[in-house]
């Protein structure tokens, strides 16, 4: 994979989707639910843990060609909370796959990291998702007392990264792996509770899904 940003507003693309990508599709609406509207909640109003500013980033697009943004799913000319409570779970599919899995390339990763991947590509982003990992990595080779330099934590998984990753899988094992990225993940909901101790309420269930990763 290059050395590139992992995002933009590309076309949806809808194709087939694979067995693994549905696996973790399931477990992934699993922990996100349906329609919710927290005011304290950063995100804002979502359903199946699409956010409506998300929405409206990535789904300005008109594949279709019929002259509406293929999810102003109302028609009305815009995209607003509307289009959020109309969403469905195919349509939460075409966008997890193709905005999340695709883009970080989740199925080229060994089973569960590239779960994990996706977990939390849905839950805070591309970039944050690919930082963790990172972090993850670091934080491995920091235990290990390795003298190698550390991995820039830039959010974008290239050659390097790819590299350490296959090197302490085959040296230290998947699990731990999995621990490595757990524990990168609390930190970062830690950090998000810390800025905005408003956020504090919400904080078990992520640590929660924290713990889930991997499975």
């Amino acid at each position: 994979m290059a050395d590139e940003e992992l995002s933009g507003n590309t076309p949806i693309v809808v194709k087939a989707f694979t067995d693994r990508f549905m696996r973790a599709f399931a477990h992934l609406i699993g922990i996100e639910g349906g329609y919710v509207n927290d005011p304290v909640d950063r995100g804002g109003a979502t359903k199946y843990g699409i956010s409506l500013r998300f929405l409206v980033a990535e789904g300005k697009v008109d594949d279709d060609g019929d002259g509406f943004a293929d999810f102003d799913l109302d028609m009305d000319g815009d995209i607003d909370g509307a289009d959020i409570r109309k969403l469905t779970i195919l349509d939460a599919k075409i966008l997890y796959r193709t905005c999340f899995w695709d883009r970080l390339d989740c199925g080229s990763f060994e089973e569960p990291i590239g779960e994990m991947l996706f977990d939390q590509a849905v839950n805070g982003g591309l970039r944050a998702a690919a930082k963790l990992l990172q972090r993850a990595l670091n934080e491995i080779a920091r235990e290990a007392r390795f003298r190698s330099t550390p991995l820039k934590v830039d959010g974008v998984i290239g050659e390097k990264t790819r590299q350490r990753l296959d090197s302490y899988v085959a040296r230290f094992g998947v699990d731990r792996i999995i621990d490595a990225y757990r524990e990168a993940v609390k930190d970062r909901y830690h950090a998000i509770v810390r800025a905005n101790p408003s956020q504090a309420r919400f904080l078990r269930g992520w640590l929660n899904r924290a713990n889930r990763l991997g499975w």
